[in-house]
């Protein structure tokens, strides 16, 4: 057997470990650790390599939520565990009483009888008198309103954070909606359990359709999609209170030129952002990963968090010169894609593999930084800046064109050569241009040839062009 075949794997004894090293950028948010470790349970090589490859899967996902920003590790909260066993155990004990009570007492179930039924409420408080001379009357009552099921109706939201896997920046935007309804519905005396249509619709008109629509569709989209997992993780029962609340029609007059969405970046643009002279009075340390992320970005359609923390290993190029980036998560279940290399890219990503482990970050440069993508995103706004690229229309802050311009200049370029809406949609990770039953549903998606064909369309504007 060979040596890759048993990566990750570290024989103890008689058990196997799983040991994977942990980069040491990201080792702050691992409590300091170096290597993430596992017991595999197992002496079995073949059983071992299998719970390997499902860690392993896993340790991707954690890892790179450390190196966008996102929280990795919470830590464990034994009052809170505690509180959700004594809940199922009451939860069992009330759908089946005799054999809940032959469960604990150890006997059997037809042996029990009526009178020996036990109650959950007698374990309960004794726990909870437990926890109290430990912890205090506050951790006590803490325990007790969990197991009633009268919690905030915020409890639940770091472990819905942590499973929608959002942006760095979309997270704490929708973590702050959430507990602004949170905190109104504390002051109001709610409980998540007490959170019905009426007491959402009375949220809503206070809260919610003051604001102006962008601010207010990303709040109720927010809370909706919250009540969305409680509901599928059986948190709270019921149809979403959220579903159908909307804005009223306000009847505002659209004046021209209000109507300015963000947009691609010109051919004109393009050139002077790819072919002009390094700005002065910029670090010139920077040219290079700015340079590199505009190109793959736009003759791949990337986003610029995909783009900017890509490791080696996701960027494999075989002995043909053919290769693929490993997109292995995103926004949306369509983000998680292989993205064929333009046949442009190739010496970028030869340059930038050059020496370096599977794990080391492709732009190494970004590497030690907290939120790489803000980072990066701010540099390349001062760059297009200083450059002249701008277009802030009257009345906005935000301009027109920005990085994701990129993205958008790729689906148009696609878009121009011909190539089917659903291969695009593919290639650049949407579900959109995928949802007619007939592809949604039966249709594995496009040849990989389809792909490349779609990246391969796309070609940069000439330098020559930007003298004239």
């Amino acid at each position: 057997m060979s040596n890759s075949s048993r990566r990750y794997l570290d024989l103890r004894g008689l058990k196997y470990w799983f040991k994977r090293d942990i980069p040491h950028a990201i080792r702050p948010q691992f409590g300091g650790k170096s290597a993430y470790l596992v017991n595999l349970e197992t002496g079995d090589i073949r059983t071992a390599m299998q719970r390997r490859d499902e860690i392993k899967r896993q340790t991707d996902r954690l890892f790179r939520d450390a190196r966008e920003g996102r929280s990795v590790a919470p830590a464990t909260d034994t009052i809170q565990e505690r509180a959700e066993t004594w809940a199922k155990e009451a939860e069992e004990a009330k759908r089946d009483p005799h054999g809940w009570t032959a469960k604990i007492t150890g006997r059997d179930r037809k042996d029990v009888e009526d009178y020996e039924v036990a109650d959950p409420r007698d374990f309960i408080e004794a726990e909870a008198e437990q926890i109290e001379r430990r912890h205090g009357e506050r951790d006590r009552d803490r325990f007790l309103n969990l197991v009633q099921g009268r919690v905030d109706v915020d409890h639940h939201m770091e472990a819905y954070l942590k499973e929608a896997r959002l942006a760095p920046k979309t997270t704490d935007e929708r973590r702050n909606l959430i507990k602004r309804f949170a905190e109104w519905a504390k002051l109001q005396g709610k409980s998540l359990l007490q959170i019905d249509r009426a007491t959402a619709g009375r949220y809503f008109s206070e809260a919610i359709a003051p604001l102006n629509d962008r601010t207010a569709k990303k709040h109720v989209g927010s809370v909706k999609l919250y009540w969305d997992f409680l509901i599928a993780r059986g948190h709270v029962t019921g149809a979403n209170p959220w579903e159908g609340q909307r804005l009223p029609d306000r009847g505002r007059r659209v004046e021209r030129g209000d109507d300015k969405e963000e947009r691609p970046f010109t051919n004109q643009e393009m050139k002077t952002l790819l072919y002009s002279p390094f700005p002065d009075r910029m670090n010139r340390k920077f040219e290079s990963q700015l340079q590199d992320a505009m190109r793959i970005s736009a003759l791949s359609g990337m986003r610029l968090a995909e783009v900017v923390t890509l490791w080696v290993e996701e960027c494999p190029i075989d002995e043909n010169g053919d290769g693929y980036f490993d997109i292995r998560q995103g926004k949306t279940a369509a983000a998680a894609r292989r993205v064929p290399i333009h046949p442009d890219l190739i010496e970028i990503i030869q340059r930038r593999t050059k020496d370096k482990q599977p794990e080391d970050w492709l732009f190494h440069e970004l590497a030690e930084e907290k939120n790489a993508g803000d980072v990066f995103g701010k540099r390349f706004r001062q760059y297009r800046q200083k450059l002249g690229v701008d277009d802030v229309a009257p009345g906005r802050r935000r301009s027109l064109v920005n990085f994701h311009s990129f993205r958008r200049w790729f689906v148009t370029q696609a878009e121009r050569a011909g190539i089917p809406e659903s291969t695009i949609s593919s290639v650049v990770g949407h579900e959109e241009g995928r949802k007619s039953i007939t592809l949604s549903v039966y249709s594995e998606g496009p040849a990989w040839q389809q792909m490349r064909a779609c990246v391969d369309a796309v070609r940069l504007p000439q330098e020559v062009a930007l003298a004239a």
